[in-house]
């Protein structure tokens, strides 16, 4: 009998069928809409989840011959918050993780004692669930007042499938209302932030049972059940169970709409200033991520703008085996919806800069893709700077989006070679893991080495692009590490 992943991502949902003798399946996926009501807002409608979670269910199943199932695991995008009374139902629509509404309520985080500031061992990012749901008491107290519980996205998919109330510490730890050292709900920052903490849903763990389907869970996902309904973890985190991350040490590039560059290391302490993310891990122990807002989303923002296919713009950005011409080239820098690490600056812009006559579409692809490998880069040395450097080889995730040209820009612009996984659906594929699947250790498709050339190029292209960002009016908060 095969194990069920649901992998509820911002814009659509991924299920994926992993049977008994390890090999998945099927893998099939539904889109979800993210709504912007006003400017930096981001919202859904929960419902929505559960529509493309049947569908993309109903898909995998059918390719995977109507498989019998013993078992759901849950994964789902962090941070955001869906506020619901007690049998689920949402009383307003869900705030997703690029929601940028909650930027002045941060004053509340600064103002907390240094000690217990430092104690929540991240940065200050408007789309977590504190930040969110302090908004929401200042501007929608009703709001609150009407809601039994404020969950993460996975975390309100279970509710409706197992009738089930429960968070796991991977999406905890990510809410800025978690105490790294103690390793539990920040029930005092909760409350300086108004936000009433019997909002906060019970703990569970990862790797176990949450209830079963219920009736209506298995009408929604139109399975037999009841199944037991696991813990699941957060994106990352279950993309680590997946990529087989999960050794101190251990490091991982996941270049998707964003990128995150992890490493799992030993329990941190707490930090004062950070512009890293220590979360918890899934299977035990801790992570350290540097967080790189627009990677897959700015190339592509890019690709539309230039009106270039995928296919067009591997093709003319890299298809004559050049990445960037040094002076030549435009400069891109990606900050097209504000960006984390290690700026925490959800104002920060981009732009395309050193234009002249002679630059053409392939150019402004090409400076596109490297301007994302050196915010991943710059992301590195922070996480690198905050003691989150590992000593593993790099993994890398990232499916089609991670064309030939593009990889060997990576190596280059981060001089260091690159481990490719055959694994395409590593958040999923960790769900399934997570209720009870087994599977083998991922298969290195191939080693990415730097090339030497390139390599010289991209690190003289580098100071150039710290100086246009610089140029922009972006800059490391004060009182973070040096890095930069």
């Amino acid at each position: 009998m095969a194990v069920l992943g649901l992998d509820l991502g911002t814009s659509g949902v991924k299920a994926l069928v992993l049977a008994d003798g390890g090999t998945v399946s099927a893998v099939a996926s539904a889109p979800c809409s993210v709504e912007r009501p006003r400017p930096g807002w981001a919202e859904a409608d929960p419902a929505n989840w559960m529509l493309a979670a049947r569908a993309a269910v109903h898909e995998a199943l059918g390719r995977a011959g109507r498989e019998p199932l013993r078992a759901v695991g849950l994964a789902g995008q962090m941070h955001g918050v869906v506020v619901c009374d007690a049998s689920g139902r949402p009383v307003r629509p869900a705030l997703l993780w690029p929601d940028r509404r909650a930027v002045d309520v941060l004053d509340v985080w600064r103002g907390l004692p240094v000690e217990r500031r430092a104690a929540l061992a991240n940065p200050l990012v408007p789309g977590m669930a504190g930040p969110l749901l302090a908004w929401l008491a200042r501007h929608e107290p009703a709001a609150l007042d009407a809601a039994a519980w404020a969950l993460q996205a996975k975390d309100w998919i279970r509710l409706m499938l197992a009738g089930e109330v429960a968070t796991e510490p991977t999406d905890a730890s990510a809410t800025l209302l978690w105490d790294v050292p103690a390793d539990g709900w920040a029930t005092d920052v909760a409350q300086a932030a108004g936000i009433d903490a019997r909002l906060l849903a019970p703990l569970t763990v990862s790797d176990a049972p949450t209830g079963a389907l219920t009736a209506a869970g298995a009408e929604a996902l139109a399975v037999a059940g009841p199944l037991p309904v696991y813990g699941g973890a957060a994106d990352t985190a279950a993309a680590l169970v997946g990529a087989g991350v999960t050794r101190p040490g251990q490091r991982l590039l996941n270049v998707g709409t964003g990128a995150q560059l992890v490493t799992v290391v030993e329990r941190p302490a707490a930090v004062a200033r950070p512009t890293t993310h220590r979360y918890r891990a899934a299977r035990g122990g801790w992570y350290a991520m540097a967080a790189v807002q627009n990677a897959g989303l700015a190339i592509g923002w890019a690709r539309e703008v230039v009106a270039a296919s995928w296919e067009e713009a591997e093709r003319e950005a890299f298809g004559d085996g050049a990445i960037g011409d040094g002076e030549g080239d435009p400069l891109f820098v990606p900050h097209l919806t504000g960006e984390r690490t290690p700026f925490l600056d959800p104002n920060a812009r981009g732009a395309w800069i050193g234009l002249s006559l002679e630059h053409r579409r392939g150019d402004l692809l090409r400076a596109a893709h490297a301007g994302v490998a050196h915010a991943v880069r710059l992301a590195r040395d922070a996480l690198r700077a905050e003691g989150g450097a590992g000593a593993g080889v790099l993994r890398l995730l990232g499916g089609g989006s991670l064309r030939p040209g593009y990889r060997q820009m990576f190596a280059d612009t981060l001089d260091e070679p690159l481990e490719l996984l055959a694994v395409a659906d590593a958040t999923a594929l960790g769900a399934a893991l997570l209720a009870g699947g087994h599977a083998p250790e991922p298969r290195r498709e191939a080693v990415v080495e730097p090339n030497p050339e390139g390599v010289a190029r991209a690190a003289e292209r580098h100071d150039r692009w710290l100086a246009a960002v610089d140029a922009l009016g972006t800059r490391v908060p004060e009182g973070a590490p040096a890095h930069v």
